[in-house]
């Protein structure tokens, strides 16, 4: 019986080990990613992100922080490509909503970028009102 237990006890720390390590390494290559954004050290963080997205590379939030690089960088293209590869993955993720919508804006194409906000308001993110409405202005000038 203890053999037993000792067996189970090893195969289902055998099966779950590599998936809390995994995400504790996801979790770390995030911080650090995000610590070197703020730094303004992007290729680093570009690094650190694609990092966590070779162990887990359907990771909404790990495309979004990419992609928010590749907007930093002027990559408004692979900075979109990641937005809308996050919001595939999981269509509630606010931030890439937000995201996304940040770079319409910064193409000029406020009603993407209108319908972005508003989404992302709608799933709980916090939109500064005074920047929608001129979002919204701009949007209708330019019909």
């Amino acid at each position: 019986m203890k053999r037993l237990f000792l067996v189970s006890a090893w195969l289902l720390a055998a099966i779950l080990l590599p998936g809390m390590v995994a995400a504790q390494d996801v979790k770390g290559y995030t911080e650090k990613g995000i610590a070197s954004c703020e730094t303004g050290n992007f290729d680093q963080a570009m690094k650190e992100f694609n990092d966590g997205l070779k162990l887990k590379p359907n990771d909404p939030a790990l495309l979004s922080y990419r992609g928010t690089v590749y907007r930093c960088k002027g990559q408004n293209d692979k900075a979109l490509q990641d937005f809308n590869k996050a919001i595939a993955v999981d269509p509630k993720f606010a931030k890439a909503y937000r995201d996304r919508g940040m770079v319409y804006f910064d193409l000029a194409d406020f009603a993407k970028s209108l319908e972005d906000f508003k989404k992302a308001q709608s799933l709980g993110y916090k939109v500064d009102e005074d920047f929608l409405k001129m979002v919204a202005r701009k949007a209708a000038e330019k019909k």
